[in-house]
């Protein structure tokens, strides 16, 4: 009877850790899931384009010399176009998980905020000067932009501290205003027609590997930032009493993190424009997968934004193929909904 009594009273505690091995184990599965469908996704994108490609031309592109034309689609064209896809989204996403975190407002975005327009302004101002301007002219102008604009955020919504609600709403007026400007700028040029319409929307439509060599030496260090920031984020999170209880120097920690957005929002829109909604939609998803926990947030973030440039440029080469569309449209048609839920049930 005891040694039942015993039994009986352990299965109790046995079976809430199995509960919990069952629960912890569901954002792995979702995320396995996730890198599966990346790299399913990305073969896709090799074979699609204005040429179509078999699976078995397509690899033989990525892997060998054997098929001179395969190999200069796949190498040339589609596989640096997937990495720059990749790179935008990452950045998208880790840029708005970081705003999300530091402004405490599920609706905030790199878009919503202004930082995308401060660097697209930067960008069409560089172009509309010298449209034979180097890519790597392009991206320092746009890191150039994107500080800045995020520079001017951060002194708008200072008064003493930084208040979260200030920060989101001098983001939404500096968005229009920049967004603004950049219309008329682009407008009143002579390359409106050839370069306003990607850009404003948002694509990948030419990108080359200059892009991923001019973008990388900016990108990495910022993701690994956003990385290393995550923690002070969690601590931020608590309240900023509480944070500086902790030791954590909040403003000082908001103008580091609105640094490293600006400089990841840029590097997004020297490659692919005013691309939309990415920094908005992703880090809801990563949330919902592994929870608040920034530390997790963040890489999760990169993931489901690379997949989600991935998915909607590849959705863009085939709607109306051997024509594409501005990858921005689909993005725009999956965050849009999404932030109207947001502001009906989240808000």
């Amino acid at each position: 009877m005891t040694g039942m009594a015993a039994h009986s009273s352990a299965d109790p505690g046995a079976f809430a850790r199995r509960r919990a091995l069952k629960a912890g184990s569901r954002p792995l599965a979702v995320v396995a899931l996730a890198v599966a469908a990346l790299f399913g996704l990305g073969f896709l994108s090799l074979m699609y384009g204005a040429v179509t490609l078999s699976p078995g031309e397509a690899w033989s592109g990525l892997t060998s010399d054997s098929n001179v034309f395969a190999r200069n689609v796949v190498w040339q064209i589609r596989y640096p176009r997937l990495l720059d896809g990749m790179i935008v989204g990452a950045a998208l996403a880790v840029s708005g998980t970081l705003l999300q975190g530091v402004t405490r407002n599920p609706l905030a975005d790199p878009t919503i905020l202004g930082i995308t327009a401060a660097a697209g302004l930067a960008s069409a101002t560089v172009i509309v000067i010298d449209p034979q301007v180097p890519q790597w002219g392009i991206v320092l102008a746009c890191v150039v932009g994107g500080l800045v604009g995020a520079g001017v955020l951060f002194v708008i919504a200072w008064r003493g501290v930084v208040s979260p609600v200030r920060l989101a709403l001098a983001g939404v007026a500096l968005s229009a205003f920049f967004g603004a400007v950049i219309v008329a700028l682009l407008s009143s040029s002579r390359t409106f027609l050839q370069t306003s319409l990607g850009f404003l929307a948002g694509g990948l439509y030419g990108s080359e590997w200059r892009d991923f060599q001019a973008a990388a030496p900016y990108v990495v260090p910022g993701l690994i930032g956003a990385v290393l920031l995550s923690g002070r984020l969690n601590v931020l999170a608590l309240g900023d009493e509480v944070a500086a209880g902790l030791g954590v120097l909040t403003d000082r920690t908001r103008l580091l993190i609105l640094a490293v957005c600006g400089v990841l929002t840029a590097v997004a829109v020297s490659i692919a424009g005013l691309v939309s909604f990415v920094g908005l939609v992703c880090p809801h998803l990563a949330r919902y997968t592994v929870g608040a926990d920034n530390r997790y947030l963040v890489p999760v973030s990169a993931l489901y934004g690379a997949l989600l440039i991935t998915a909607a440029d590849l959705t863009a080469r085939l709607v109306i193929a051997p024509s594409e569309i501005p990858m921005g449209i689909f993005t725009a048609a999956v965050g849009a909904p999404f932030l109207l839920y947001l502001v009906k049930f989240k808000g």
